[in-house]
Order: C-alpha cells, then sequence, then structure tokens
C-alpha cells in the first residue's frame, strides 16, 4: 500500500510540473496526509460535493440535488470507486429521501474523471419547520488501482454535508444567498450538441445562399450579354376591345364634325374586324412599335403603359364573308355569340361599302346606326372577356357538358 501511495505522490509533482493540478471548483480538499517535499502539491485522489438546486424547500416539495465525485487517472495510478452504493436506490440521506434519479455520461479532463448522479428528493418528515436540516455526508468506498491491475486495500471518502432550510429563504450556514446552479454535464452536452447543430445548418444557409447568389449573378451576366429578341408580352382581350372602342369613338366624333369618309369608314372597318377576331377566337396581330410608326389601313392604334407608354399596332383579316362562312357551317353556336357576329358581319358590310363603294357621297344614316351597333357589340365583347364574366361562363358550360 505504500507503494501505490508514492506512485499516486509521483503522479502529482509531475503534474505540478507541467502545470499545477488543482482541485474542481466547488470540490471540497482535505488535509494534506502527510508533509511534502518544497514545490510539491498533495491533494486526495477522490473529491465528491453535493450542489442544490435551490436553499429552501417545503415539506414534501421535490428539489434537484447533484453529486459530483472526480477521481485522479494519471499515469500508473488509477482511482476506482465504489459507484453501487450512490446509486438511486441504493443512496441513504436520512431524512431526506431520494424519489428518483440517474446517473450522467462521465466527462474527463485529464487528470480528472468526473463521474456525477442527478436525484430527485424531498422531504416528508413535519418535525423540521423553521429549521437548517442537514443532507448527511454519504461514504464513498474507494481503492487504488496501479497499471498492472494490482489493487490496495479500500478507502473511504466522506462526502461533507449541505444544509437545506425548510420554509425559510436560505440556511444560516449558507455562505451566500444565491441558489446554486441545476445544470449538470447532460444538459450542458445536449446545449453543446444543439450549438453545434445550429451551427452546421447556418453554415450549410450560407453555402446555399452563396450558390443562390452565384446563379443570380450568373444569371444577370447572361441577360445583360444576350443579343436574343426578348419577346414581348401581348396585349389582354380587355384592352385590344377598349383600343377597338376607343377607335370607333374617335371616328363617330370626327364625323360628326366633318362628315363621313372613305378613311374614317376604314378606320370603323379595321376595328371591327379586330373585333370579329375576337368573337371568333383567332388571333389579333400586335406589333409594338416607336412613338414615330405610322398606322396604315387596317390597322388600330393601342397605347400600352403609364410610365412608359408603348404603341401597339393591332390588325386581324376578319371579312363578312368570314363570319358568314363560320356562321353557316353547321356547328352549334350560342344565340348571343350568334347575334354579335351578325352585327359585326352587317357593320362591316356598311363600312367596306362606304370605303370601296362607288355610290358616291357615303350613307350617314347608315354609317351612323353601324357605328351604333359596334358600339354596343365591342361593349359586350370586353365585358364578357373580363376574368369574372369569363370563368362564369367556363362554369356554366362544365354544368352544360355534365347534365
Amino acid at each position: 500500500m505504500s507503494k501505490i501511495w508514492y506512485l499516486v505522490r509521483v503522479v502529482m509533482v509531475a503534474g505540478v510540473t507541467c502545470g499545477t493540478l488543482s482541485a474542481p471548483a466547488g470540490a471540497q480538499t482535505t488535509a494534506a496526509r502527510g508533509k511534502g517535499k518544497e514545490g510539491e502539491v498533495q491533494s486526495d485522489p477522490i473529491k465528491c460535493w453535493w450542489k442544490a438546486d435551490r436553499t429552501a424547500v417545503r415539506v414534501g416539495e421535490r428539489f434537484g440535488l447533484v453529486l459530483t465525485c472526480a477521481v485522479i487517472e494519471a499515469g500508473p495510478i488509477t482511482v476506482v470507486p465504489v459507484l453501487n452504493q450512490l446509486e438511486p436506490g441504493a443512496l441513504s440521506i436520512t431524512p431526506f429521501e431520494v424519489v428518483s434519479g440517474a446517473r450522467g455520461e462521465d466527462m474527463v479532463a485529464s487528470p480528472w474523471r468526473y463521474v456525477q448522479f442527478d436525484y430527485s428528493v424531498r422531504l416528508l418528515s413535519d418535525g423540521f419547520f423553521g429549521q437548517d436540516v442537514m443532507i448527511p455526508g454519504v461514504t464513498v468506498t474507494y481503492n487504488l488501482q496501479n497499471a498492472g491491475g494490482t489493487q490496495g486495500r479500500d478507502q473511504t471518502y466522506v462526502l461533507p454535508s449541505l444544509p437545506m432550510r425548510i420554509l425559510s429563504l436560505v440556511p444560516k450556514s449558507a455562505s451566500d444567498i444565491r441558489d446554486a446552479s441545476g445544470q449538470t454535464f447532460a444538459s450542458i452536452a445536449s446545449r453543446r450538441f444543439r450549438a453545434s447543430l445550429a451551427n452546421i445548418l447556418a453554415w450549410v444557409s450560407f453555402a446555399f445562399a452563396g450558390v443562390l447568389a452565384i446563379f443570380a449573378l450568373v444569371q444577370a451576366v447572361r441577360h445583360f450579354r444576350s443579343k436574343s429578341v426578348v419577346a414581348v408580352r401581348k396585349l389582354p382581350v380587355p384592352s385590344v376591345l377598349g383600343g377597338c372602342l376607343d377607335t370607333i369613338s374617335e371616328v363617330a366624333s370626327d364625323a360628326s364634325k366633318t362628315g363621313w369618309s372613305p378613311d374614317l369608314a376604314r378606320r370603323a372597318g379595321a376595328a371591327m374586324r379586330i373585333a370579329g377576331a375576337v368573337a371568333l377566337e383567332r388571333p389579333v396581330a400586335q406589333n409594338f412599335v416607336g412613338r414615330d410608326a405610322v398606322e396604315h389601313d387596317g390597322q388600330v392604334t393601342v397605347r400600352k403603359g403609364w410610365i412608359r407608354p408603348r404603341r401597339v399596332l393591332l390588325s386581324a383579316s376578319v371579312t363578312s364573308r368570314v363570319i358568314a362562312s363560320h356562321l353557316g357551317n353547321g356547328r352549334r353556336i350560342r344565340p348571343l355569340t350568334r347575334v354579335r357576329l351578325e352585327s359585326i358581319s352587317d357593320a362591316l358590310g356598311v363600312f367596306s361599302t362606304a370605303s370601296y363603294g362607288r355610290n358616291g357621297k357615303p350613307d350617314s344614316s347608315a354609317l351612323d346606326a353601324a357605328v351604333e351597333s359596334s358600339k354596343d357589340v365591342i361593349r359586350g365583347l370586353r365585358t364578357s372577356a373580363r376574368w369574372p364574366m369569363r370563368t362564369a361562363g367556363a362554369v356554366m358550360r362544365s354544368i352544360t357538358i355534365g347534365g
């Protein structure tokens, strides 16, 4: 046994050479065994201490109690404590009762190994009101083991007591009024794991954001370097019909001032050909041009945008003959659509006669009537082309087909 104790002193002296070997914070130290040589530091091979999550409790109230033991594992000497007596089912700390508990994972900070037990404790006796009750010290049995597996005789370490006030703020013998932290090694390890996981997720997010930024930069550079023609979004049907209605209104206003002319009739006919294409669900040619572009016969000009307005030239090739062929092909056509197509066909006939006829002066009354009927037809088409009416029509068609 003296040989084993000599090895412990040698290990501790070596610890002084590399750096002072000190006991963990909060541990109760005992007097050095014997007087060491100058420059040597002697310490117990095992140290244990209590830590409670509060300093005052009520009778029957559960509180957390943590027991931590630090044992030396240095060089050829290892301290082997008997931990069975510290298990929750075997620990006796009368008058307190251990309700439950668990052993945490051991932690190593050379040359110390830390062993920790977390207990849930309560006091059920009613004879301690207003008193300081000591959580009794526990005797921990241990022995020293060398590298060859030889063990010394069993030795004991007496854990110091911990005061607990019953129905008071703090025990009389407490060194301060602050409650001790209830953190255990397990909770610290759990928080460290969550912090590491959050750090990894943050770096992954940064990497993903960096990839997206590079992709966006490449797309921007490719966009500015591209010389291909960018597709222009076409005007919606309500805007097309709105341009036709404005053209018909302008033609009617000019005709009321200067009288009808072949040019005015051709402008009105161009607007009605576009309306006929919309009624027949045929495409309308849209040409986006600059400010100086000239409008030709058969085209209707529409301006798009408020901040940077652009001019769009609209045109269609629908004639009265095309409409008549569509009406006579034997297909089922809704009555409202048939009425609108017939009105457009009649208006186109009147405008074509005034534009290219050889009868001399245009028939103003027929042209005025054609203008009014054209306005009504275009307004009806524009109302049907807006999304509420378009959605309602699609629902009605689906119901009709389903029935």
